[in-house]
């Protein structure tokens, strides 16, 4: 008798759970191989949006970019062992001199753009390190 009642409530809970998974909404389905507008792009690249949220026109950030006017000058002879602290009393030239010869040396890690990367990044650096030498502030190593 046990058995019975068991396999019948087992039999209704089964027929309820898949009469219950079996509702449709009536609707077409979207017709997606049809070609859309052509696709424009853009002259510059935008700004990416949230949905939903107003856009509130954030400002044109220029990018840095380095003197390129500076003349070109002989490096001096201590550029690869130079203390930040001197790095930050020479002038631009004389900067960027020391910064190419560095760079000249393990390869240019920095990629193309590398000397005006570099010049950036030891002039920031150099500021707060004055006893780090420009080598280790660009390439990460003392010098060797």
């Amino acid at each position: 008798m046990k058995t019975h009642v068991r396999l019948a409530a087992s039999v209704l809970v089964l027929v309820g759970v898949t009469t219950a998974c079996q509702q449709t909404t009536e609707g077409s389905v979207a017709m997606t191989t049809e070609p859309g507008p052509p696709l424009t792009s853009p002259s510059r690249p935008s700004s990416p949006s949230i949905p939903g949220l107003p856009d509130i026109g954030l400002p044109d950030i220029p990018l840095p970019t380095r003197n390129t006017d500076v003349p070109v000058v002989p490096a001096p002879p201590n550029a690869l062992t130079m203390k930040c602290e001197e790095f930050n009393g020479l002038d631009e030239a004389t900067q960027v001199a020391v910064i190419r010869e560095i760079l000249k040396q393990d390869g240019n890690p920095l990629g193309p753009n590398g000397e005006g990367i570099g010049q950036m990044l030891a002039q920031a650096a150099c500021q707060f390190l004055p006893s780090a030498t420009v080598n280790e502030v660009l390439l990460g190593k003392p010098p060797g």
